[in-house]
């Protein structure tokens, strides 16, 4: 590799003394650059990704010092096996340029013993550049070791995202999920919010505290052809008169505001005397509850009269209980999680029987 760049250099000081050069000439030399440039920086980036897999699986204790410094010596000749294979038709391009152009100024010997001098300069200079160069890979690859290192600030936020599978239980017994009016596989929730998780203990990531509003969207799909009538105070389940080509959907949007105390069993490690302490890498168990509004409800319905298919939206006051509490609770390992929540305020405000929500399904905690 060297000697591409001691080439390089030739060309550029013969460029400046020998006035005959062409255009094309130094048109193509600047392409070579360009393309030795681009290639250097994409195996540098390569290496730097695989050596900071090989300092995490290190930090892990997957690996030993030892074994951690042969793989990071052979992912470094890897690397240069792959620039010389890759610039070799580069440099051999050079090669050939530069004899076409020395050959045109042999006549002048004086000029080209000048140039030589210039050129054993140029040389230092270039090794002083490549020293420079290494070095400040070496400091590119210590501060990813030091990123990783870091300590994780105290509170740190997270996107959720959830869904699974939603239904009513009635007057708080979880047998009646089965016999209620609503089909179950269909009936699904989902919720999307913003989180912030803070630790506790200030050098320990067991308890965290996790807070941060969610928007949730709870369907319902009564079977059977039926579908919610408001009758005064009450909403309940009644037949429809036509035939439906698909079933109801009765859908409730509610805006709440989560709380969770977290008990995060990751693991808290040491590196130069100082406590590292990072969460979500292990088992995490969340149990709380939530507080909130619900802003929306709606009713569709869709089926065929006369030939003709009718999908009917309606919205408004089903009854659906202004301020919606509960519990939850998660479980799970990294970022994923099964997921429960029950509503402990009835779902209509005034039906003879008590309905609450109740939904089970996965979380994503992206962190």
């Amino acid at each position: 590799m060297k000697s591409l760049f001691y080439t390089f250099i030739i060309i550029c000081c013969f460029s400046n003394i020998i006035n005959a050069q062409s255009d094309r000439f130094e048109t193509r030399i600047k392409e070579i650059k360009k393309d030795i440039e681009i290639i250097t920086a994409q195996e540098k980036a390569t290496l730097e990704e695989e050596v900071a897999d090989i300092n995490e699986k290190l930090s892990e204790k997957k690996i030993t010092q030892t074994e951690a410094e042969l793989q990071k010596r052979a992912k470094a000749e890897a690397c240069a096996d792959r620039i010389e294979a890759r610039i070799e038709p580069l440099e051999r391009e050079l090669q050939r340029l530069v004899k076409g152009e020395v050959e045109a100024a042999e006549s002048d010997s004086d000029v080209i013993e000048d140039a030589m001098e210039d050129i054993r300069d140029d040389i230092e200079d270039a090794k002083e550049d490549i020293k420079d160069a290494m070095d400040d890979f070496k400091i590119s690859v210590k501060n990813k070791k030091n990123k990783k290192n870091k300590r994780e600030a105290r509170t740190t936020s997270q996107f959720v995202f959830a869904f699974g599978i939603n239904n009513v239980a009635q007057d708080g017994d979880l047998a009646t999920l089965d016999n209620n009016g609503i089909r179950a596989n269909n009936s699904r929730f989902y919720e999307w919010g913003w989180t912030w998780k803070t630790r506790l203990l200030q050098n320990s990531p067991l308890l965290n505290l996790k807070y941060g509003p969610s928007l949730t969207y709870n369907n319902l799909r009564p079977e059977n052809n039926t579908y919610f009538v408001k009758n005064d105070q009450q909403t309940v389940l009644a037949s429809h008169p036509k035939t439906l080509t698909d079933e109801t959907y009765f859908r409730m949007i509610n805006l709440v505001f989560p709380v969770h105390l977290e008990f995060d069993f990751s693991k808290k490690r040491r590196s130069d005397d100082q406590v590292i302490v990072k969460t979500q890498k292990s088992f995490r168990l969340g149990v709380g509850g939530y507080g909130g509004l619900n802003i929306r409800s709606k009713q569709i319905l869709e089926y065929k009269e006369d030939g003709l298919t009718t999908e009917q939206i309606t919205k408004g006051d089903y009854n659906v209980n202004t301020f919606v509490y509960g519990v939850s609770g998660y479980v799970g390992y990294k970022d994923i999680s099964i997921y429960a929540k029950y509503d402990l305020n009835p779902l209509f405000s005034d039906n003879a029987l008590d309905q609450n929500n109740v939904s089970l399904g996965l979380r994503f905690d992206f962190h």
